[in-house]
């Protein structure tokens, strides 16, 4: 990873390229949970957000996928100057209204007010163009890491969650029959319809409110998948702590309208759901386990009970867990047993 001063220098470069003036102010965006860095540029005209991030393939699809989803008139940064070689890029400035601060801050208490059901429709309205309308003639040549939500892919996922969750609290299982399940989970994953765009990380910190339009940002880990997947991610959002009677409104909302443009059989597309939502929770846990238990960053460990509410919700409702014994036992371990770290 190069310095940050010479990273600085280099979007400021850019800026000037670009701009043709030279930015009064740089200011470094505080660091989300990847390796990318963001810095605000601007002078008394213009800003603009300077990306660096030093995996060249992410650049690729993200810069792609950027163009592709313009073109299908879907709310995305523009992308102002790029310098790939140096691993920098420009991209549109569109202000710091995170789509999860600003329903923290009209809530009060556990109620979810009426316009936050307003937001969370037009958002799911963008989201079935993303996947169906945009998915439709989507080019995944540059997909990164995958292509596709494949058994690799899946695989990954339920290993990052044991390696960082389960084994970091130490829980125990038999290894050999998780495994066995695992494989099992997957290929019933796999036998979901899958023939969409699926954005891999649809969740309300990854959306920012413009003129309350929701637009959309981090989709450069986006691939070919089900149309279950991102709902799951969205509704399941820890931090968003959406009520059940809210999550069931809105996925009746989000089914209806998707089948007015792909064939959709509503008992089978909720029952893939809440499998779904499974696995972006236990995937969801092994990113808690990595930063918070392993790395000790407070905010994730903060999140890990609300993740933990979700998979007390899930248990009665993923019917392929009664033939996955193994992960079930994790499961009621990990929502039975109280949580101790060396949080200080």
């Amino acid at each position: 990873m190069e310095q940050s001063e010479n990273i600085e220098n280099k979007l400021t470069i850019l800026f000037t390229e670009w701009a043709g003036a030279g930015a009064q102010q740089i200011t470094k965006l505080p660091n989300s949970g990847s390796n990318r860095k963001y810095f605000r540029l601007h002078n008394k005209d213009i800003s603009a957000i300077g990306v660096y991030n030093d995996n060249f393939k992410e650049n690729i699809a993200y810069i792609k996928f950027t163009k592709q989803f313009l073109d299908s008139r879907i709310n995305v940064p523009l992308i102002f100057s790029e310098r790939l070689e140096e691993n920098i890029y420009l991209i549109q400035d569109l202000g710091d209204n995170q789509m999860l601060q600003w329903l923290t801050s009209i809530r009060t208490k556990n109620e979810f007010p009426p316009q936050a059901i307003s937001m969370y429709k037009k958002v799911i309205q963008e989201l079935i163009r993303i996947q169906i309308t945009a998915g439709r003639t989507f080019d995944y040549s540059h997909c990164y890491p995958y292509a596709e939500f494949d058994k690799e892919a899946i695989i990954y996922d339920l290993n990052y969650f044991k390696t960082n969750y389960v084994d970091a609290l130490k829980l125990k299982y038999n290894k050999q029959n998780l495994n066995s399940e695992f494989d099992i989970f997957t290929m019933y994953l796999l036998s979901a319809p899958n023939n969409y765009f699926m954005y891999r990380d649809f969740q309300a910190r990854n959306i920012l409110l413009v003129e309350n339009n929701p637009f959309f940002i981090d989709y450069q880990g986006g691939r070919k998948g089900p149309l279950q997947y991102d709902l799951a991610s969205l509704l399941f959002q820890a931090k968003a702590e959406i009520p059940e009677h809210i999550k069931n409104l809105l996925l009746e909302y989000y089914i209806d309208l998707a089948r007015k443009f792909a064939p959709i059989n509503k008992c089978e597309f909720k029952e893939y759901y809440y499998a779904f939502a499974l696995i972006r929770v236990l995937q969801t846990l092994g990113a808690y386990g990595l930063r918070g238990l392993i790395e000790k960053k407070n905010h994730f460990i903060e999140s890990i009970p609300l993740a933990i509410k979700n998979l007390v919700y899930l248990l009665d409702k993923v019917e392929i867990l009664n033939q996955l014994p193994e992960l079930k036992k994790i499961i009621i371990q990990i929502t039975t047993t109280e949580i101790k770290t060396n949080e200080k």
